[in-house]
């Protein structure tokens, strides 16, 4: 979608209620030929109530927040008026905002609102009305005008036939969170079958590999329908970016691994891909369906969402010993993307420098008893160019707040940011590594007892003497909590994402000093 909402104006709180019509659009009822689902979701919920997926919030700043929710079309009528109330009260007594948008069916029958004018730190609650229903209720924060802290949580990585989102449960009831960071593959676009827990009675819809708009769409819907993830969304807000299978995997500019000739034509796919997330998650709009963006929390710090995908990423190369590897015309993010955070962070006055990015930025060894692995070249390890501008511009600039947050991987990590990984004089900073929520981690794969080997070749200090912390095994997320003197990140794990059935355990801590060269584990 491309509205831009009204501003309200600065009114009272108290008893008001504002109304901002949005704009009209063409009434298209449910029918056969319009389909916005495939036959199996259309099955799941044409029983179901108005609100089968839930309501959501995300992007907030100091003074608005996005508001999403997404209608059953089996529940449509010849009014397509979606209404959304507003308040810091939960019964709605008062101090109540509303606001007005007309879904379409162009955009499936979602619909997002940005609120606006609001008040910096608050929590506010919200709901949304279509007729005479009404959602449940969502919980929602803006961003502190000058926080003296931040806690947030990061995850990544959720692919439906790997497992139970129990992970997203037990996130739901973590107390004080700000927001959510999910840094991509949010869904996953294969087949059922294709790559997942064959012994799991958790298959993808639709059950094919997802190409069009519908089927992209279909598959959204499948993901919001299950519950963790549902609760999630309705307490806290998001700040979201895309990786590769939000449309194919290993994708770039200008393809795709997992897109072949015989499936039609790239760039409509990609285009797909992406207006189906834009429809489905709860971001800012804009005409160019752009994902990078910035977050100011005050003289705190700073976030820069990247896109290591779509923007500017060249072509991934076969092999790490291929002669390409140090062609410097050769980029991740783009030029432009590229001088947008060197300038963003180099003039930033916030104390800790917070980059959400999709892939593992730092460089790392692998061990001899691990020598059989190619590196991936999916990672920054394919762009070491570009990487050594990025950490050599830092270095020079004497940034030692750096905290990169990566997902992608299926493990987790907390490693120094080191313009030469074998001197701590050099450090920038610290990339701190999300764990999946299900997607395959090494053991699923190997036996566990390798997969803990693995970690010890890995973290040996001879080889990787910047890494202080990896878990090649288990499924879960992040949480980082920051003042003006530490950023500390925990890492918290489910015990089992076979049964439906959340049980949370923290495994490790590690936190770093602001301005202080070394990583250090917690105490």
């Amino acid at each position: 979608m491309s509205y831009n909402d009204v501003s309200t104006p600065n009114y009272p709180m108290k008893n008001i209620l504002f109304v901002l019509m949005i704009a009209a659009s063409t009434i298209h009822m449910y029918a056969q030929t319009q389909r916005v689902y495939c036959s199996e979701i259309d099955d799941m919920i044409k029983d179901k109530g108005v609100f089968p997926f839930g309501i959501a919030s995300g992007d907030p700043t100091q003074n608005s927040v996005v508001l999403w929710t997404a209608i059953n079309p089996y529940k449509t009528s010849s009014t397509l008026q979606l209404e959304c109330e507003l308040s810091e009260n939960i019964l709605f007594s008062d101090s109540t905002l509303k606001f007005i948008r007309f879904i379409r069916y162009e955009d499936g029958f979602t619909g997002k609102i940005t609120a606006q004018n609001l008040k910096p730190g608050k929590t506010y609650y919200y709901r949304f009305i279509y007729n005479q229903d009404t959602s449940v209720v969502g919980i929602t924060k803006t961003l502190g005008e000058n926080p003296e802290n931040l806690k947030f949580a990061v995850a990544s990585c959720s692919n439906f036939e790997w497992g139970y989102f129990n992970a997203y449960g037990s996130l739901a009831k973590v107390k004080e969170l700000d927001f959510v960071i999910h840094l991509g593959d949010y869904i996953y676009e294969y087949g059922p079958g294709t790559y997942g827990n064959k012994d799991l009675a958790r298959k993808h819809i639709p059950q094919k590999e997802i190409i069009s708009m519908t089927d992209y769409r279909s598959r959204y819907a499948q993901y919001r329908l299950d519950p963790n993830l549902q609760e999630l969304h309705r307490v806290v807000p998001f700040i979201t970016v895309w990786d590769d299978h939000e449309i194919a995997n290993d994708s770039y500019v200008e393809g795709a691994q997992n897109h072949q000739e015989d499936e039609g034509s790239w760039d409509a796919r990609k285009e797909n891909g992406k207006k189906a997330y834009f429809e489905w998650m709860p971001i800012t709009d804009n005409t160019m369906h752009s994902i990078r963006r910035k977050f100011k929390m005050g003289n705190l710090a700073e976030l820069y969402m990247l896109d290591g995908r779509m923007e500017g990423r060249s072509q991934q190369l076969k092999s790490f010993n291929d002669a390409d590897r140090t062609d410097s015309t050769r980029s991740m993010l783009g030029t432009e993307q590229r001088d947008w955070l060197q300038y963003g962070v180099s003039h930033s006055m916030a104390k800790w420098k917070i980059i959400g990015n999709q892939v593992i930025f730092s460089s790392y060894n692998y061990p001899k008893q691990m020598a059989k692995y190619e590196k991936s070249m999916d990672m920054w390890e394919g762009y070491p160019i570009e990487r050594d501008q990025i950490l050599s511009k830092w270095y020079t600039d004497e940034e030692k707040n750096i905290i990169i947050l990566t997902g992608d991987v299926h493990a987790s990590f907390s490693i120094d940011l080191r313009k030469d990984i074998h001197d701590p004089k050099t450090h920038v900073g610290t990339e701190w590594v999300a764990p999946s929520i299900t997607s395959s981690s090494l053991d699923e794969y190997i036996p566990t007892w390798k997969a803990r080997l693995a970690e010890k070749f890995m973290a040996k200090r001879k080889t990787n003497p910047q890494i202080n912390y990896l878990n090649f095994r288990d499924h879960g997320f992040l949480l980082v909590e920051l003042n003006k003197e530490k950023a500390s990140a925990q890492w918290w794990y489910e015990k089992n994402i076979l049964k439906p059935k959340a049980k949370i355990k923290k495994k490790a801590s590690r936190s770093v000093r602001n301005i202080n060269p070394v990583s250090t584990q917690s105490k």
